[in-house]
């Protein structure tokens, strides 16, 4: 059922980037916004050209067209340099929020509060390229067994591929 919803998201998009295309209201780059996207079980992932401090900013702007609020920003690197003291290239975590959505999961499947909230991670290469990660809502409703939020987790899926298309082509 994850892949499924993941995979209707994806097509759903692609068709409509597709039909805008070939009506030339939309650019070669945007119809294939898609291709930069994976899904890797548990989470979605792009690639971005921008570096980590405009990649941050890019992110939080485009949560904020999709209805997120930042509730939890954790500095991994700081955090594991000043525990372990491990350096790592930058590393920040957001725990992203969309409340109505929160509050409708929520009242049906209580316990889906120890997912909340989604994180959002913004990660800085060996090699200086930043990459965007979120996690997958597909694969969160099918973990819980609950058809009753199969709508509500197409729905999440379709507003983080958008904030991921967002940040890849910024």
């Amino acid at each position: 059922m994850r892949v499924f919803l993941t995979l209707l998201a994806l097509l759903c998009c692609m068709a409509v980037n597709a039909i805008a295309a070939e009506e030339n209201h939309m650019s070669d780059e945007a119809a294939s916004m898609h291709a930069h996207i994976t899904e890797n079980g548990y989470y979605l992932h792009t690639a971005v050209s921008t570096d980590f401090a405009t990649t941050v900013e890019n992110v939080r702007a485009a949560l904020k067209e999709e209805g997120f609020g930042v509730l939890t920003e954790i500095d991994f690197s700081a955090t594991m340099k000043a525990k372990l003291d491990k350096d790592t290239p930058p590393c920040l975590i957001l725990g992203a929020c969309n409340p109505p959505f929160a509050w409708q999961v929520f009242e049906s499947e209580p316990w889906i509060g120890v997912e909340m909230p989604c994180n959002v991670v913004v990660r800085q290469l060996e090699d200086g390229s930043v990459e965007v990660a979120m996690k997958n809502p597909a694969m969160l409703v099918e973990a819980t067994g609950n058809d009753e939020l199969g709508d509500v987790g197409a729905e999440l899926t379709a507003r983080v591929v958008r904030v991921l298309e967002n940040v890849s082509h910024q």
